[in-house]
């Protein structure tokens, strides 16, 4: 965000006008292969917004959340005085549909209504409408640009999240099916060469149907669950400092050795197989 939007802005919300309703801007339409339930989900959740799209927000500070929705105060990207902003997000299930206004700072007075509409049991189609009151008709288009490029780059960032997510959900369920019994009776499997995996660290592996990444840490080989018990946030690409591994989504932080969640949540990652040198290969086994 430049000086000159800000002043543009703060310039808008000065004006004298005889009506503070917001006037139609622009309307983003989109199918997204995805439930709605996955969809309400993911509306209703602000704390993803500074994580997941961190090129947006550089933070956000939750006031209130429930299942009707969240209030937060915070700032777009990068973090300034010029972008503060308090926003309130509300969502009606039955009207299939919920509204985000911002109640002060940046953009103040301006509401996005989103309808989600059910096409199929995994298909949504999501209509966004921008308003914002006071808005003088030759800024109209430039608003219009802004609010549709941004929009679809929140869309790409949310749809990656809900469709990883499902998939966790389909592979948890499908782990209890009679078929897979087998493989959950595995306790142990081997890994391939200790030279060869060397060489080709992180390692990811299956082992009683649940994802792992082997690492070396201070010399030692270490296996970890990839997958946030959060929200089943993929920890697969996430970079391990200090022992530590990150969620892209929501941001907790897990000591890959004890499991703890070290930024204060009340969960922690699943437990590990131990990892052993048998004969120059990798082991791990429960």
């Amino acid at each position: 965000m430049t000086l000159i939007t800000y002043i543009i802005d703060l310039i808008r919300r000065s004006l004298i006008s005889f009506s503070n309703q917001p006037c139609h801007v622009a309307t983003y339409t989109r199918e997204l292969p995805i439930s709605i339930e996955r969809m309400y989900e993911n509306a209703i959740d602000g704390e993803h917004l500074p994580h997941l799209h961190r090129s947006s927000f550089s933070e956000l500070n939750i006031i209130d959340s429930g299942k009707w929705g969240w209030r937060a105060k915070g700032h777009l990207t990068p973090k300034s005085f010029m972008n503060k902003m308090e926003l309130e997000l509300k969502l009606d299930r039955e009207k299939h549909r919920w509204i985000t206004r911002t109640l002060s700072g940046l953009g103040k007075g301006s509401e996005i209504w989103t309808h989600a509409i059910p096409l199929d049991d995994h298909k949504i189609k999501v209509i966004v409408d921008f308003y914002v009151p006071k808005l003088p008709k030759f800024l109209k288009n430039m608003y219009e640009t802004e609010y549709i490029k941004t929009y679809a780059k929140l869309y790409d960032e949310d749809l990656w999240m809900m469709a990883t997510r499902q998939h966790e959900l389909d592979r948890l369920k499908n782990r209890k099916a009679p078929e897979n019994t087998e493989t959950l009776n595995t306790t142990r499997i081997n890994l391939g060469g200790e030279t060869d995996i060397e060489h080709a660290l992180p390692l990811e592996f299956t082992l009683q149907g649940h994802p792992y990444r082997l690492i070396k840490l201070d010399n030692e080989w270490v296996a970890h669950s990839s997958t946030c018990p959060h929200m089943l946030g993929p920890l697969q690409n996430s970079d391990v400092k200090d022992g530590k591994v990150e969620c892209p989504w929501h941001g907790y932080v897990f000591d890959v050795k004890t499991r703890e969640c070290t930024t204060g949540q009340k969960c922690k990652l699943a437990p590990a197989p131990k990892i052993m040198i048998d004969q120059g290969n990798i082991i791990a086994s429960f």
